[in-house]
C-alpha cells in the first residue's frame, strides 16, 4: 500500500466517525433565555444621567469671528 492511499484511508474512516457522530446525535433542544429579577435588571440598567445645561450662543457678528484689519502700511515688495 503506498503513503497516498493510507492517508486517503485514514482520512475516510476520520470522515466516517463524525458521519456516525452527526447521525447519532440528539436532537438540539432550543435555549432558553435567562429571565432576570427587576432587582438584577435594574443592576444591569445605568440610571438616567441628567442633561448638561444648553450653552449660550456666541453673536452672529462677534469681533472674535471678524478677520483682522487691513495692514495701514503694504510693503511694495523692494525689501524697504
Amino acid at each position: 500500500m503506498s503513503p497516498v492511499s493510507k492517508s486517503i484511508l485514514a482520512a475516510l474512516a476520520i470522515a466516517l466517525v463524525i458521519a456516525g457522530t452527526l447521525a447519532l446525535r440528539g436532537p438540539s433542544s432550543p435555549a432558553v433565555a435567562a429571565q432576570l429579577t427587576p432587582k438584577q435588571l435594574a443592576e444591569i440598567v445605568p440610571p438616567q444621567k441628567p442633561q448638561p445645561p444648553k450653552l449660550a450662543t456666541r453673536p452672529v457678528n462677534d469681533p472674535a469671528d471678524l478677520p483682522p484689519p487691513p495692514d495701514d502700511d503694504p510693503e511694495d515688495g523692494n525689501g524697504s
